[in-house]
C-alpha cells in the first residue's frame, strides 16, 4: 500500500498555526512562537508567509470554503431529515476545527483585508442558509414565509458565530475546575466539543415552531441526540 505524501512545509505551518490558535488563543501565539513549534527558523516561516495575519487569513479561506462545502445539500432528491442531522454535524466540524476564528473575530477584523472576506463570507453563508430553508420548505419540512426565513437564517447564524465567546465570556457549562479564573487567563483550549455541541440544540429550538412532517416527528429525536451530550457533559 502506497503510503501518503508528506504534507508540504507551508501545509504543516498552516495544521500547526490551526493548533496553537485554538488551545492557545490566536492573540498569545507569535510567529516565533510558530517557528519554534515547528522546529525551524522564524526566516524559513517568513519564507512561507510573511506574517502571522497572512497564515490567518489563508486558514480563514480553508473555513470559508469548508463551510460553504457543509452547507450544501442534494439536489438529487427532496431534502430530507437524515440530510438535516447530517449538515448539523458538517457544520459543526467546521466550526469545532477553526474555533478560535469566531472566539478571536472581533480582534481579527481588525484587518482591513480579512475584514472584507469576512463579510463577504457572512452574506454568502446567509444565502446559503436561505435556500436550505427553501428546500426545506419544497420538501415539506417547515412552514415559513421570506420574513420567517431571513429571521431565522440571520439568527442562527448569530448564535453559530457567538457560541464561543458566548461560553468564555458567561463560563456557563465551563468545568468547574476553571472557576473563578480570569477570561484572559482561559484559553480556546478549555472549550470542549461538547460544549461547543450545546449550540446546536439552541438552533434545533430556534427551528422548532415551523418544523412540519417528517421535520416535525423526528425533532424529538434529534434534540434526544444533542441533549444526551448534555447530560452526559454536566
Amino acid at each position: 500500500m502506497t503510503s501518503a505524501a508528506p504534507l508540504k512545509t507551508r501545509d504543516r505551518i498552516l495544521a500547526a498555526s490551526l493548533q496553537l490558535f485554538n488551545t492557545q488563543g490566536e492573540r498569545q501565539v507569535t510567529t516565533n512562537h510558530l517557528a519554534a513549534a515547528m522546529g525551524m527558523s522564524p526566516g524559513n516561516l517568513y519564507y512561507h508567509f510573511k506574517n502571522k495575519d497572512a497564515i490567518i487569513i489563508e486558514l480563514f479561506t480553508r473555513y470559508a470554503e469548508r463551510m460553504a462545502a457543509a452547507l450544501t445539500f442534494p439536489d438529487v432528491h427532496p431534502l430530507t431529515q437524515a440530510d438535516k442531522a447530517n449538515l448539523f454535524e458538517r457544520v459543526l466540524t467546521s466550526l469545532w476545527d477553526f474555533r478560535f476564528l469566531h472566539r478571536d473575530m472581533t480582534h481579527l477584523l481588525e484587518n482591513a483585508q480579512l475584514s472584507t472576506q469576512y463579510r463577504a463570507f457572512s452574506l454568502q453563508v446567509l444565502a446559503q442558509l436561505r435556500e436550505l430553508y427553501r428546500a426545506q420548505i419544497a420538501a415539506g419540512m417547515i412552514e415559513a414565509d421570506d420574513s420567517d426565513i431571513d429571521t431565522l437564517a440571520i439568527t442562527i447564524w448569530i448564535t453559530a458565530t457567538n457560541w464561543v465567546n458566548f461560553l468564555h465570556t458567561t463560563g456557563l457549562f465551563i468545568d468547574d475546575s476553571l472557576a473563578g479564573k480570569a477570561i484572559s487567563d482561559t484559553s480556546t483550549g478549555d472549550i470542549t466539543e461538547a460544549m461547543l455541541r450545546r449550540g446546536i440544540l439552541h438552533v434545533i429550538c430556534l427551528e422548532a415552531p415551523y418544523l412540519r412532517g417528517e421535520a416535525k416527528a423526528g425533532l424529538a429525536a434529534l434534540r434526544a441526540h444533542y441533549g444526551t451530550v448534555l447530560a452526559n457533559d454536566d
